[in-house]
C-alpha cells in the first residue's frame, strides 16, 4: 500500500520537502504526496519588501503549486483548521486528510492586534506590501517610525534593512531632507545577535544614512489618534507608521500535543536534527514556528535546511536506508541597506544533548559591498526559478 504523505503548508518548508522527498522516493517506494496550502500559488517572502519599494510586480515573486505536479506531488487548495496528530488526520474547510507521514511547516501568525499595530502598514502578506508600495508612492515627507515592539518576527534582519533602503528611495526621490527615518526596536544595539561586527557596521551606516535608532524599547501601544508610538521611555510622532508584528504560533497547532510552552512563548516541539516531533515518530515540523524551541530564527534559510533534514529521515525510514538528514551546519545572511550589502555568515554547531542550534557569537562579516545586494538580489531571484 502507498504511502501516505500529507505536507502542510506551501511556504520554502513545505515546498522544499515536498520537492525533496518526490526526488528522492520516485521509482523506488509506492508513495502519495499531498499538499495542502490556502492559496494556489507559492510567494517568496524576502521579495514582499521589493514588491513594497515598486522594484517588482507580484507575478515576479510566486510561482503556481499546480507546477508540483510534475513531480508527482498533489496539490489542494484548502485552509488547515486542525492538526491532530493523536488520529493522524488533518481538519480542513475541505474535510479530513489522514497520513502516514505529516510534514507541517505552517510558517507564524502575524500579531497585529497586541501593541495595536493594525492601524499601520507592513509587508508582512502580499496585500499588505502592496498597500505599502501605495503610501510609500504617495508620501511627500515627514516622520517615518519603523515600529518593531518584540524580538520574534519572520525575517530577523528585515527592520534594519528596511529602513536603508526607504533612506535610498527618498533619496532618489529627491525628499530625503523632508524625511525623519526612526527605528524604534528591543535590541539595545542593532542587528544584536550577529555579533559586535553586525551592530558596528549597522550603527555606522545609520550614521551615515541619518537614520535613528531608538533601542532596548519597551512597547505600550501604538496611539493611532495622536500619531504616536508610546513605548515605556519615550513618544515617538510618525506620519507614517510601518510596523513588524510579533510572530505568534498558527492557530491549527494551538490546544495539541505538538506544543510546548518556551521562555519565547508556545511553539511546536521538533528535534534539532531532523524537525521530528519528539511525541510522535510519523509527524515532522519543519517550520518556523518550531525555530524557537530548537534556537533557529524565524526566517527562510533554517527552515529549508530543516526541510530537507525532515524529508531525508523520512525516504530513509521508507527505503529503509540509513537516515542522513544534513541539517544546517551553517547560516548565510545577506542583507540590503540601500547602496550597500552586507553578508555575515554564522557557524552553527548542533547540542543533540540540549537539542539546540548554537549560533551567536560565531557570526562574522564576508562581504561588506554593493555587491552584497547584488548577490542577495539574484540568490532570492534564482531560487525562486528552481523551486518548483
Amino acid at each position: 500500500m502507498a504511502k501516505k504523505i500529507l505536507v502542510l503548508g506551501g511556504g520554502v518548508g513545505g515546498v522544499v520537502a515536498a520537492k525533496k522527498l518526490a526526488e528522492r522516493l520516485r521509482g523506488r517506494a509506492d508513495f502519495e504526496i499531498t499538499i495542502i496550502n490556502d492559496t494556489d500559488y507559492y510567494l517568496l517572502p524576502p521579495l514582499l519588501v521589493n514588491i513594497a519599494l515598486g522594484d517588482l510586480d507580484p507575478a515576479q515573486a510566486q510561482l503556481p503549486l499546480s507546477m508540483l505536479a510534475k513531480r508527482g506531488v498533489r496539490y489542494v487548495k484548502a485552509n488547515i483548521t486542525k492538526v491532530d496528530p493523536e488520529n493522524r488526520t488533518v481538519e480542513t474547510d475541505k474535510g479530513k486528510f489522514t497520513y502516514d507521514y505529516l510534514i507541517a511547516s505552517l510558517g507564524i501568525e502575524n500579531d497585529f492586534k497586541t501593541y495595536n499595530l493594525g492601524v499601520g502598514y507592513h509587508n508582512f502578506s502580499l496585500d499588505g506590501a502592496l498597500k505599502l508600495r501605495e503610501a510609500l508612492r504617495s508620501f511627500s515627507g515627514g516622520n517615518v517610525v519603523v515600529f518593531t515592539p518584540e524580538p520574534i518576527y519572520r525575517c530577523g534582519v528585515y527592520p534594519f534593512e528596511i529602513v536603508g533602503q526607504l533612506d535610498t528611495v527618498f533619496r532618489k526621490r529627491g525628499i530625503r531632507d523632508k524625511v525623519n527615518i526612526t527605528l524604534i526596536h528591543p535590541f539595545e544595539k542593532p542587528i544584536q545577535p550577529l555579533g559586535p561586527e553586525a551592530a558596528k557596521i549597522t550603527m555606522e551606516v545609520f550614521k551615515q544614512k541619518g537614520i535613528n535608532y531608538v533601542g532596548n524599547a519597551r512597547p505600550v501601544e501604538v496611539d493611532d489618534k495622536n500619531k504616536t508610538v508610546v513605548i515605556t521611555s519615550d513618544k515617538v510622532k510618525y506620519d507614517l507608521l510601518i510596523v513588524v508584528p510579533p510572530a505568534r504560533l498558527p492557530k491549527p497547532f494551538e490546544g495539541t500535543s505538538l506544543v510546548v510552552d518556551t521562555p519565547m512563548g508556545k511553539w511546536t516541539a521538533a528535534n534539532v536534527y531532523t524537525g521530528r516531533s519528539p511525541k510522535f515518530d510519523d509527524v515532522y515540523l519543519p517550520g518556523e514556528h518550531s525555530m524557537p524551541t530548537i534556537g533557529l530564527p524565524t526566517a527562510g534559510v533554517p527552515v529549508h535546511f530543516t526541510a530537507l533534514a525532515s524529508a531525508g529521515a523520512i525516504a530513509g525510514e521508507i527505503l529503509g536506508q540509513p537516515i542522513d538528514p544534513a541539517q544546517i551546519n551553517a547560516m548565510t545572511c545577506a542583507m540590503d541597506y540601500g547602496e550597500l550589502g552586507l553578508m555575515f555568515n554564522c557557524d552553527i554547531k548542533l547540542d543533540m544533548n540540549n537539542n539546540k542550534a548554537n549560533w551567536m557569537g560565531s557570526c562574522y562579516s564576508i562581504l561588506t559591498s554593493p555587491l552584497g545586494k547584488l548577490i542577495k538580489d539574484v540568490f532570492y531571484k534564482t531560487w525562486l526559478k528552481t523551486t518548483m
